[in-house]
């Protein structure tokens, strides 16, 4: 497919099933030897031989540590949800857990850093603790509805990145970034626009402030500032905002709050998943993110739940194009990483969302090129919307779509 950059994980609870010996401080030569006694040996070598053979392949590999399970000793989402919250295997309401993830880090950095290009220490933090503790239905565990637990999970995942990053930094001299989840908030009407910017610093200025400046929410904080090289911009639709009450809410029937396979009340097509299409908002989000940090920026996750495979083919290139324009803006973005390469285990929705641009048979494990796949070898191959694929830059037909 002509692709030069992947996106992998190692995964905590394969390296340490089990609760390590206490620690001797996070990437010290000491503690390193003492995790490597008591890590998944087997787990390392198979690592080690998918890393290798991307490496032989030419492929830049951008690391990842965390992308939601955790070790059971670590996390028990049972018991929180029955709640146990006082326990020490409660996940990130633990503060204990900071440095354990610290170690994690370094020690993932030590044993593969010539493996590794850069590295990311989570995918989506946002999503553990905002659906975990505030979206309760979305199925996320431990599914346990408490806003000031909410509050607790966010604090300690920031702070658990900051000593990530320090500790990776002991061991590497590799960039190392956070990959975040994003929507574009768009106003319902021109004069909702207090509505976007007090819904922006609450679901994403306040989160990268507190590593890059320093100011978590309001508190001054020198051990978390400058705690960034990059940013993994994760994007897929948009959510309609006005103010309401204090803050703001929510607009159903536009972005994320639509009916799936419908009309938005925009009149764009939404998606197997019901998200509205919707590519201006990757060039709102990369503009936004360069002007207020300039620092680099990958696209780290972009794409489509459309098992029929009308709608990607769009939605690569009108999404490709804003990354574009962007660019030519002057963001930094470094690289487009489409989500994904094959139909994928989708957490709550488990294997019912297709977002491969190659089918997977789950019966027979036979994979399959989606004509989407065809159309994101033009891109990766030329680097750039060919004239064989610049009709695609536009939203779908909506007839040819519900015919």
């Amino acid at each position: 497919m002509g692709l030069t950059i992947a996106r992998l994980n190692t995964e905590w609870s394969r390296i340490f099933p089990n609760p390590p010996p206490k620690s001797k401080g996070a990437g010290s030569e000491e503690d390193l030897k003492q995790l490597d006694a008591v890590a998944n040996k087997e787990a390392i070598a198979h690592y080690r031989e998918m890393f290798s053979d991307l490496k032989k392949r030419g492929i830049y590999l951008i690391l990842n540590l965390y992308h939601w399970p955790l070790p059971l000793w670590v996390h028990d989402p049972i018991a929180v949800r029955r709640g146990q919250l006082d326990g020490k295997n409660t996940g990130w309401l633990n503060h204990d857990h900071v440095e354990e993830f610290a170690r994690y880090a370094a020690f993932i950095a030590w044993k593969f850093d010539d493996l590794a290009d850069e590295y990311s220490t989570m995918n989506e933090p946002n999503v553990v603790y905002g659906q975990g503790f505030g979206q309760t239905k979305s199925g996320f565990p431990p599914g346990y509805l408490s806003f000031t637990h909410l509050a607790i999970a966010r604090r300690n995942i920031i702070e658990a990145h900051a000593r990530a990053y320090d500790a990776i930094k002991r061991v590497s001299k590799k960039s190392v970034g956070i990959i975040y989840a994003n929507s574009a908030f768009t106003p319902l009407t021109e004069s909702d626009q207090k509505a976007v910017e007090a819904i922006e610093t609450d679901e994403r200025w306040s989160f990268f402030d507190a590593i890059i400046k320093g100011d978590l929410d309001g508190e001054s904080r020198d051990d978390l500032k400058g705690r960034l090289d990059w940013i993994g911009v994760n994007y897929y639709t948009r959510l309609m905002v006005q103010p309401a009450g204090p803050r703001y809410r929510g607009i159903p029937g536009y972005g994320f709050a639509c009916e799936r396979n419908s009309i938005s009340l925009a009149g764009r097509p939404t998606s197997d998943f019901g998200w509205e299409f919707y590519p201006e908002g990757l060039h709102d989000l990369l503009i936004k993110y360069w002007k207020r940090y300039s620092l680099p920026i990958y696209v780290t996750e972009n794409g489509i739940a459309d098992e029929a495979d009308y709608q990607r083919p769009y939605y690569l290139v009108s999404h490709v194009d804003s990354v574009q324009k962007a660019i030519g803006e002057g963001a930094k973005v470094k690289g487009y990483l489409h989500w994904s390469l094959a139909d994928n285990y989708e957490w709550a929705s488990g294997f019912s969302q297709r977002f491969g641009l190659i089918k997977v048979d789950y019966a027979t494990k036979k994979l399959y090129w989606r004509p989407s796949a065809f159309v994101y070898r033009e891109i990766a191959t030329n680097h750039e919307i060919t004239d064989k694929i610049e009709h695609l830059n536009s939203v779908p037909p909506i007839r040819a779509l519900h015919r």
